[in-house]
């Protein structure tokens, strides 16, 4: 079935991903969903992450639903993202896991 409504604004997210650089990611995002009901985040799988990113993520996945706006990932979290999740407990239950990890049945 064809998928309705608008196509969903990318974010491109690279650079320092980190508590250091994290603001212009948040700029980035914040723009995105003022803008357009859905936000796909891509996350560089090379760019430097730790709890900020998750936390910054979390948040506007949080926002944009209390608005009634969508934000997912544009591929499953890759190189030492999973970690920073698993470590700071954000792989605590399947809907996190699947938003994370775009796998149902992935490990805990």
């Amino acid at each position: 079935m064809p998928r309705t409504g608008p196509k969903p604004r990318q974010v491109a997210l690279s650079g320092d991903l980190t508590l250091r650089g994290v603001g212009e990611a948040h700029v980035a995002i914040s723009a995105a969903l003022s803008k357009h009901p859905s936000v796909v985040l891509a996350l560089d799988p090379a760019a430097p992450v730790d709890l900020t990113l998750v936390q910054l993520v979390y948040s506007a996945r949080r926002s944009a639903a209390e608005a009634g706006r969508e934000v997912a990932l544009a591929a499953p979290a890759s190189d030492g993202l999973p970690e920073v999740l698993r470590r700071g407990g954000f792989l605590a239950d399947q809907a996190a896991r699947s938003f994370w990890l775009h796998d149902s049945e992935a490990p805990q």
